[in-house]
């Protein structure tokens, strides 16, 4: 079986100007639609049919092929049927021909590969000539039987509402119909979110919002990603800083550093628990635990470490210690109140997931406290492969500022403030300053490397 996809936009949408092309989640509209069906692999052309040259430039950046659509099939009662069978014919008259016609349109962004491939299973197996696409709609339409009644809706019989994601129609019967729609017709229950079509200003919003995380993740806009080299053993003893230095991580003096360092934090976290309330607390990733040894009395310290010898140290500063990563069932849902995770999710490799874990394990309205580096700062950018924080080979998952902060927000979060910890920490002086201007050299500690986020689960 050949297949075509057709995917019909005009340049002279009414309710929202250039709708076609209005960048949703980061993309102009009509893309969602192109690479979707060009991910479908029993597709075998993808054809935008457009009047405007601006769009057939976007289709064609895509990755579609165009054709031109004539003024008369372009105005705004245009009906999709006149636009697909110029298509079909433009196409039969080039020797090219197809058994199927996929029909989508661009305003139905959140359709997917997959719901394409079952409609085209679909229309054989059952061999119609039609596959139309719905989702159950549990409420009352006026009209109902039984909408005095009102049943309850997890027992009332749903009614089916068609989607605008996609038709499937053999291209004979169409050819002779005219018609999107010819008996006999095969029905594709879809999820509810694939039912979303953009028309309004509105509707643009709430599709660009469920879009967003998904978009974002394809893109890789969250992180840049380094392969993974080194493990964790150890990491807490005797190390060399990216000076060439080595410290010993379980010295007083580090110690005692690293709680200087930071202090806003503490001092944060210590005011939540001011009123005297009972409050548990999670120092994920906590190493040796020295960090939690500074958290009010009036927490339930709890700690998670991937290091077994990190984690024999921190037992002396938290009662209720886990050796091993975070997982779907290390903790149970809605425990903590506060999540504080200090430069940890630079080491893990799929961070999205942990951020996820983060949040199922948080109770509602609960306080994140997270730090990493800034792998985007001023220093990063000037030194490049000489930033001081890509000296640690297990830094896998680099963040920026700005994107570690809409990942939170993409996930569950909403963020209340970023800062920048440097200027009351001992890095802040005359030797670190002065080594600004060498690039040829590792760069020194300075403001907005660290970043610390402040955030509420929503």
């Amino acid at each position: 079986m050949k297949n075509v996809a057709i995917i019909p936009v005009r340049s002279g949408s009414q309710r929202i100007k250039h709708k076609n092309i209005k960048m949703v989640a980061n993309h102009p509209l009509m893309y969602y639609q192109i690479k979707c069906a060009l991910n479908v692999p029993d597709i075998d052309k993808v054809v935008v049919a457009t009047d405007s040259e601006l769009y057939s430039e976007y289709a064609k950046k895509f990755g579609a092929e165009v054709i031109i659509r004539p003024p008369e099939i372009s105005h705004e009662n245009s009906k999709s049927e006149d636009v697909l069978r110029y298509v079909i014919e433009t196409l039969s008259d080039k020797g090219e021909f197809f058994d199927n016609i996929v029909f989508l349109q661009a305003t139905s962004p959140l359709n997917k590969p997959e719901y394409v491939s079952d409609g085209l299973e679909l229309i054989e197996k059952e061999k119609a000539n039609s596959v139309v696409t719905y989702t159950d709609f549990h409420g009352f339409l006026i009209g109902d039987n039984d909408i005095l009644s009102r049943p309850m809706t997890q027992i009332k019989k749903p009614n089916r509402l068609e989607t605008g994601c996609f038709w499937i129609t053999n291209t004979n019967a169409f050819m002779n119909e005219n018609n999107r729609i010819c008996e006999p017709v095969a029905y594709l229950k879809l999820p509810k979110i694939a039912s979303y079509e953009i028309d309004t200003e509105d509707e643009l919003k709430i599709v660009e919002a469920l879009l967003q995380a998904p978009v974002r993740t394809q893109d890789g806009y969250y992180y840049k990603k380094r392969v993974y080299s080194g493990g964790f053993e150890n990491y807490h003893g005797m190390n060399k800083d990216p000076d060439g230095n080595t410290r010993d991580m379980l010295s007083e003096e580090v110690k005692n550093s690293k709680i200087n360092t930071c202090k806003d934090e503490i001092d944060f976290i210590n005011n939540i628990a001011s009123d005297g309330t009972r409050r548990s607390i999670l120092d994920l990733g906590c190493g040796i635990g020295v960090i939690s040894s500074q958290f009010s009395d009036n927490y339930d310290k709890y700690g998670l470490e991937v290091s077994e010898d990190s984690v024999n140290y921190a037992k002396k500063y938290i009662s209720n210690v886990h050796h091993g990563g975070l997982e779907k069932n290390t903790y149970q849902d809605e425990f903590f109140d506060v999540v504080f995770s200090y430069h940890v999710i630079e080491h893990i490799p799929e961070p999205i997931s942990f951020i996820k874990n983060i949040c199922r394990i948080m109770k509602t309205n609960g306080s994140l406290v997270i730090g990493t580096p800034n792998f985007d700062c001023a220093l990063a950018r000037r030194f490049g492969n000489n930033f001081r924080l890509l000296h640690d080979k297990t830094h896998v998952s680099l963040f920026s500022d700005f994107s570690l902060r809409d990942m939170l927000e993409d996930h569950g979060f909403q963020v209340d403030k970023i800062e920048y910890p440097f200027f009351d920490t001992e890095y802040f002086n005359h030797e670190n300053l002065m080594r600004l201007d060498d690039t040829s050299k590792i760069s020194p500690p300075f403001y907005g490397n660290f970043m610390t986020i402040y955030a509420r689960k929503k």
